[in-house]
């Protein structure tokens, strides 16, 4: 990978769902290029696609919580299934440590979230976090990296401005 991929990339972190004539004027090059570089990036397995943003607390699902897990080898692959038909658990990961996975959580109510708790207990000793506020949000590396780089080029008030454009946009 090489800068153009990079600020490609860092560009797509902040629209996923830009054209690539309006990347090509931004980076100053042409738009085959931009398709091909987005195509290489894509056959690399880097760029998988773009995601959607969701505000889950208008959607209905404003607790948000992490369930750390305890469980043993065979109980894990009951585990994984019964979270996997669950809606409410939108990520498991598998951890080092004394707990062998987290689970991310949104739920509709406190109540809600009680009840997918009581559906993970069977499968080992669990321990809730209630999330009370986000101070980073999800982010790439690359898309901060890039932020840092033009920062530390951009004489003070320009940099300050684009902060406050990127800032509005997320």
């Amino acid at each position: 990978m090489d800068a153009l991929d990079f600020r490609i990339l860092a560009s797509l972190d902040a629209d996923a769902r830009r054209s690539f004539a309006d990347l090509a004027r931004e980076l100053n090059v042409s738009q085959p290029t931009i398709a091909d570089r987005v195509r290489r990036l894509e056959d690399r397995g880097i760029l998988k696609g773009s995601m959607l943003c969701l505000d889950h607390a208008r959607l209905g699902y404003p607790v948000s919580a992490f369930v750390r897990i305890r469980t043993n080898d065979a109980l894990k692959r009951g585990l994984v299934d019964t979270a996997r038909k669950m809606p409410q658990i939108v990520e498991l990961v598998c951890v080092t440590g004394e707990d062998c996975m987290i689970a991310r959580v949104l739920a509709r109510s406190v109540e809600d979230l009680a009840n997918v708790i009581d559906r993970l207990t069977p499968f080992g000793s669990t321990s809730t976090s209630v999330v009370l506020g986000t101070y980073i949000s999800q982010r790439n590396p690359i898309s901060v990296q890039a932020e840092s780089s033009l920062a530390s080029r951009e004489p003070a008030p320009r940099a300050a401005a684009r902060a406050a454009r990127v800032a509005t946009r997320k």
